[in-house]
């Protein structure tokens, strides 16, 4: 056999797998009712799909409701072949429409979360008004054209560019319509079906449609295991003081469905369970908790879940990670990582840079969820309903950033939009009605969502946490987590800004939005008084006893949500100027004093996020730069921008940092705390004709590393941009960073 021959034999076999033909079918009949589907097929709004008596049901009254696929057509020369069944479940007063979005493709990045939940493609499907539609062609559908079941089969075909679909829809009575569009850009993608394609909207009391009978084959479908999401969705861990917690995530299974969850670790070749626990019910976590765990050691491990099914059939699904030796040198590094806004999902350029720092440890400060995250609204209430629509956007999180938690310890905390406030002060456990919060939503203290949601926020951010310092609940028994975490040599204290935090209408007497300064208040005093909570008395008292105990410790780090200060000079999109923000951590001062007080103790380090808006600043008491410094990181991708513009407002800053750069300096903000700004990283000007990620990048997101070298006490920072490279990390930080801050002497190393 020549070569050329050879040659051409391996370009065929290439092609041909390249080509592999995966059929997909699905009728669900062997499910349990249920809310999630399976692994192969991604349902948004998650509250709004559901699996009852052998098909999936959509019951929500939004717009663009998807089950998105994770199969995807491949572009190139070929033929597929798509069928589904459907039909109505419910009487309906308004007319609407159901079907699939074909080829489906986003602009910025085709990873399958990113077409999930950005993708557009080619509408097919059929209204209730009584036509058939492919794009915007459309025909009639028969008079007696029966809804309550009928297929909907599409033909594609791909042959030297040229693109063409035949659509035939069919009820059970065999009265059928049929559209063939030829010319058509491409048909690669993922396909997604839909109820109601609009994008916005309310379809109260419209059609209500099920879907059954998934069939997909032919030469241009592939199928890529890595899309499967589920059922162990993500993990994460700590581990501290020989004490391994880790908690795997969930989705909502049935009341039928197996509910035990097992945890493997690799020991000489062997998987050996080591413990099996039961989901929790409202938060779908299974919490894992191992004493005694061998930190010296890089062990392996694995979550098993068997899905059990009507016939009495199972499938075991593992999801693989790694349990890190403990650091043992002089360094340890931590990727700081703050406020997930959905534009810039799934965020994908900064995880892959994530993966490349490779740190020793994750930090998420909070806002890993946004209301608006998914593309579709918030349900306050009631509780069950409200949980699962904060649990689809909490998988958001997990969906982007699984594949680096999975693999190092990671702390998570919540802060106000996971609890869908704006703005939180949570006084202690406080609640407050939505009636009453309705009438001024930024402004008045307690928690909103109903108790069940709120806690359930707490364990999923916070199950795999070391055990809070003092676990009683707050008021109207809301969970708390502030606690400390001793790993590699470094003793991290992690508390709440929020949770215990007085709510403006304490102090406030101005007209407007009581958590604004929109002029300088020339007496600050009046903006403090006895009795005001800042961390709360059981957190202060946990700092005071954090701060004195130094056995085997080498470095102390504070981790928070927010800084205690107030380091930003514009808000929003149209730059509203804003003197201070009672949300933030610069009131009350009194409060904030005594926790940099009590830092200064024991010379901590304070690493936060939360602003949007990534700052080196040294705190000051008496006088600038008497105490400790604090590294708030980028938001891995801005949603509300804010700015940090001194020096166009003419303000007295002075002792500008040696590199020079502008808005940097000594300044007093708008509560009275004197700051050192070292470094801030201002978004620049938005182009609305970028792609997420670009705007993402313009708008200054993020994420932040810091690197302790236990021995000579010192921290360096490094603060990423979304669009950075750190093969070129030089060039790939905001002006001013990296810094190098000396702990002992608070000052930045030359």
């Amino acid at each position: 056999m020549n070569i050329r021959l050879i040659a051409l034999l391996i370009l065929s076999i290439i092609l041909f797998s390249c080509k592999n033909n995966t059929d997909f079918f699905e009728d669900f009949n062997n499910y349990n009712d249920r809310i999630w589907v399976n692994e192969k097929l991604w349902p948004i709004p998650l509250e709004d799909w559901q699996i009852n008596d052998g098909r999936v049901e959509c019951t929500g009254e939004t717009g663009n409701m998807k089950l998105n696929l994770l199969t995807q057509l491949i572009e190139g020369d070929g033929k597929f072949s798509l069928s589904v069944e459907m039909g109505l479940i419910n009487n309906f007063n308004t007319h609407g429409d159901a079907g699939l979005r074909l080829a489906v493709q986003d602009d910025t990045d085709n990873d399958i979360r990113s077409l999930c939940y950005f993708g557009r493609g080619i509408d097919i499907g059929v209204n209730t008004e009584g036509f058939l539609f492919l794009g915007p062609d459309k025909v009639d559908l028969p008079e007696n054209f029966d809804f309550t079941r009928f297929t909907l089969m599409v033909d594609g075909s791909s042959m030297n560019g040229n693109n063409s679909l035949k659509v035939i829809c069919e009820d059970d009575n065999n009265e059928a319509a049929e559209i063939t569009k030829t010319d058509i850009k491409n048909l690669d993608g993922m396909i997604a079906f839909v109820q109601n394609f609009a994008r916005r909207g309310n379809f109260k009391n419209g059609p209500k449609f099920f879907i059954d009978n998934i069939s997909l084959s032919g030469s241009n479908v592939i199928n890529h295991p890595e899309n499967s999401f589920g059922p162990v969705l993500f993990a994460m861990y700590t581990l501290s003081e020989g004490n391994l917690k880790l908690t795997a995530q969930m989705p909502p299974l049935g009341e039928n469905d197996n509910k035990t969850v097992a945890m493997q670790i690799n020991k000489e070749g062997k998987w050996e369970t080591i413990q099996e626990v039961e989901i929790e019910d409202k938060a779908r976590i299974a919490p894992f908790s191992v004493k005694d765990w061998d930190a010296n050691e890089q062990v392996d491990y694995r979550i098993l879940y068997s899905e059990t099914y009507i016939d009495g059939s199972e499938t075991p699904f593992y999801f693989n990670g790694q349990i890190r030796k403990e650091p043992d040198s002089n360094n340890l590094s931590v990727g700081g990582l703050t406020c997930q806004f959905h534009t810039g999902f799934p965020y994908r350029p900064l995880t892959e840079n994530l993966a490349k720092s490779n740190p020793d440890l994750l930090y998420f400060s909070g806002d890993q969820i946004y209301e608006a995250n998914g593309g579709y609204g918030i349900v306050r209430s009631p509780a069950d309903r409200a949980i699962t629509n904060y649990l689809g956007k909490w998988y958001m999180f997990g969906w982007a950033f699984g594949d680096v938690m999975k693999d190092r310890p990671t702390v998570c905390i919540p802060d106000d939009h996971e609890v869908y406030q704006g703005n939180l002060w949570g006084a202690g456990g406080k609640t407050i009605s939505q009636e009453k919060w309705a009438s001024n939503p930024d402004c008045q203290s307690g928690f909103v969502q109903p108790i069940d949601m709120v806690n359930v926020v707490m364990r999923t951010n916070c199950s795999h946490l070391p055990d809070p310092y003092d676990p009683t609940p707050m008021d109207n028994d809301i969970k708390v987590y502030y606690t400390d975490i001793e790993y590699g040599g470094v003793d991290f204290a992690l508390v709440g800004d929020r949770i215990f935090k007085s709510g403006p209408d304490e102090v406030s007497w101005w007209d407007g939005r009581k958590d604004h300064l929109k002029t300088p208040v020339k007496d600050v005093s009046k903006l403090d008084k006895p009795g005001l909570k800042f961390l709360g008395d059981r957190q202060m008292q946990f700092l005071d006893e954090w701060a004195k105990d130094w056995d085997g410790k080498q470095i102390k780090v504070l981790l928070s949500q927010t800084p205690f200060t107030y380091t930003t000079t514009h808000h929003g999109p149209n730059r509203m100027l804003l003197y201070g923000d009672l949300d933030s951590g610069g009131w009350p001062k009194s409060g904030r004093d005594n926790a940099i007080a009590l830092m200064n103790k024991c010379k901590a380090f304070h690493i936060t996020g939360d602003q949007h808006l990534t700052s080196m600043v040294q705190y000051g008491l008496d006088n600038y730069r008497d105490a400790g410094w604090i590294f708030c990181t980028p938001a891995i991708s801005v949603g509300y921008p804010r700015r940090f513009f001194p020096d166009q407002l003419g303000w007295d800053i002075k002792n500008r940092p040696d590199h020079g750069n502008p808005n940097t300096g000594e300044f007093t903000d708008g509560f009275g705390n004197k700051n050192f700004v070292y470094a801030v990283g201002n978004p620049d000007d938005q182009d609305k004709h970028q792609n997420r990620y670009q705007q993402a990048e313009l708008k200054a997101s993020g994420y932040g590393m810091i690197y302790f070298n236990k021995e000579d006490r010192e921290v360096t920072c490094e603060s990423i941009r979304f669009l950075g490279d750190v093969d070129d990390i030089a060039n790939a930080q905001f002006p001013g960073w990296p810094v190098t801050i000396d702990l002992d002497k608070s000052v930045v190393k030359k």
